[in-house]
């Protein structure tokens, strides 16, 4: 019979446990999979027996293809891990609070944070990452390299959460002539202090740059006049007293922050770049929703109080998936016009060696549906 032969089949397949296989010997046997209603139906009209005999092969058949779906899941081979390289940015915390939400279980989904931008693009560069949260102007660098990127979400705007800080002393950005400015390595605090000396009427000649690194920011103000810096910093020099001169707000738009991944493992990593996506939306979403909730978990990891993680937001423009869509997936994509203007913007400040096709660059294809 039909159904014997299914259930047989199904016990040789290891992937399907006892239940799975109640649950489908139950469905056989509810739609009569055996063929039960034709040897009961002996004494029926001759037309009856013909409809119930065609009902039953279509049960028949819909039991096989189930049977080949969940068998064809079974054989499915698992995903390598897709290892996502980070640094501590409340525009990209999400991440880590659809982790702590429990929204990443059972999948190869793995974090790694790191201190600062310049070792997760060594990371990635060497095969150590498969995917990292940067810079619109960092992956740009790196496509200019030879080094090929694609971007898969538009993670924040800086609106604010970028800036020029100074001792309390200091009232405009004309004080900084002739004064020490902690400056960092990467394109981020390039525009950041391009955009402050030109709406100070100065340049570069006209202050002490300081080298300063990502992680070394509370030092680098304590031994400068300066600092081009960013949240969670910003908020922590501010509270300390320090006084803003300038910030992203003034450039809208220049500095975005993306999730990129090695376009030579797209293809491998499919399923856990939609459970990704799918994570980071239903955060989101936790974080509009109960925000209260939201900080407190996100709190330790960016070494400031609750209240401050929110306030770190007032800075930053989060895309929804909308937003997304019409940057990723649009014709043309939105932020393929964003990251050819910006080329342009580097271009002109030597950040970049010369221009490059980015039509490739946007990759909305694992972006949900809809929203959580």
């Amino acid at each position: 019979m039909i159904q014997s032969s299914l259930v047989s089949t199904i016990y040789q397949y290891k992937c399907l446990d006892s239940a799975a296989t109640r649950s489908i010997t139950s469905v056989y046997r509810g739609h009569r999979c055996d063929g039960w209603p034709l040897r009961n139906s002996a004494h029926k009209m001759k037309k009856d027996a013909v409809k119930i005999k065609r009902n039953s092969d279509y049960l028949s058949l819909a039991c096989w293809l189930l049977l080949i779906s969940l068998l064809s899941a079974c054989n499915e081979a698992p995903e390598p891990p897709l290892r996502i390289g980070t640094v501590p940015w409340p525009g990209y915390e999400p991440l880590y609070l659809a982790q702590d939400l429990g929204y990443y279980e059972g999948s190869q989904v793995k974090f790694v944070e790191l201190t600062t931008a310049s070792t997760i693009l060594h990371a990635l560069r060497s095969g150590n990452l498969e995917a990292a949260t940067l810079t619109l102007g960092e992956v740009l660098k790196q496509i200019g390299d030879g080094f090929d990127l694609r971007v898969i979400l538009v993670m924040d705007i800086s609106n604010g959460a970028d800036a020029l800080l100074a001792k309390p002393a200091m009232e405009s950005l004309v004080d900084l002539t002739n004064k020490r400015v902690a400056v960092g390595y990467t394109a981020v605090d390039a525009l950041v202090l391009d955009g402050a000396l030109r709406a100070g009427g100065l340049t570069t000649a006209d202050i002490e740059i300081v080298a300063c690194a990502a992680d070394e920011q509370l030092d680098c103000y304590s031994a400068a006049d300066a600092i081009v810096t960013f949240e969670p910093y910003k908020t922590r020099l501010l509270t300390q007293g320090a006084r803003l001169l300038f910030d992203s707000s003034q450039i809208p738009g220049r500095i975005v922050d993306v999730l990129a991944v090695r376009e030579t493992v797209v293809s491998s990593h499919q399923r856990s770049l939609e459970r990704l996506l799918a994570g980071y939306f239903k955060a989101r979403a936790h974080l509009a929703n109960e925000p209260d909730d939201a900080a407190k978990r996100m709190a330790a990891r960016l070494g400031i109080a609750p209240a401050e993680v929110l306030a770190s937001y007032s800075g930053l423009h989060l895309p929804d998936l909308k937003e997304n869509q019409l940057a990723l997936t649009g014709n043309p994509p939105l932020l393929q016009r964003t990251a050819n203007n910006l080329a342009s913007l580097m271009l002109e400040k030597k950040l970049l060696k010369t221009t490059f096709p980015l039509e490739n660059l946007p990759d909305g294809r694992f972006l949900p549906i809809t929203a959580p």
